[in-house]
């Protein structure tokens, strides 16, 4: 793994798709996973728990993945502003990657998608960024 990871949050309205990233999460070592149903509730969590990754949907009740990720990335939460962020979303047009990719999305990932899809994308984003990850994403 390109860097030391012991916790992680999920950000999912789904509880299915909570379970499948958190056994994605399992097969990379990582067990100490916090979950959210939306954002509002990610940004409580955010205070007293600090992930070294973030698994985060788009389309959820109250506040979405792109507000919660502009407030990750804003810096006023109690959490590292360059948390490694990974979106896996149904949406896959060009202009909703590149607004994800605006916000501070590090990773992005259209569904529906495989353990194996989600496994890469995770080692993608811990693995930060690089020159040429600045475009839409290979792995969706």
């Amino acid at each position: 793994m390109p860097k030391e990871v012991r916790k992680a949050m999920v950000v999912e309205d789904s509880p299915r798709f909570r379970e499948l990233i958190k056994i994605a999460l399992d097969s990379l070592g990582i067990r100490d996973v916090a979950e959210a149903r939306d954002g509002c509730e990610a940004i409580d969590v955010l205070k007293t728990f600090a992930p070294d990754i973030v698994i985060m949907d788009w389309a959820m009740e109250g506040m979405d993945g792109i507000a919660c990720t502009q407030h990750i990335r804003s810096g006023t939460l109690a959490c590292d502003p360059n948390l490694p962020i990974l979106m896996v979303s149904g949406h896959g047009d060009d202009e909703l990657i590149s607004r994800a990719h605006d916000a501070g999305v590090d990773v992005y990932l259209v569904k529906p998608i495989s353990m194996r899809t989600l496994h890469g994308g995770i080692l993608k984003a811990l693995a930060g960024p690089s020159p040429s990850s600045a475009s839409a994403v290979g792995f969706g």
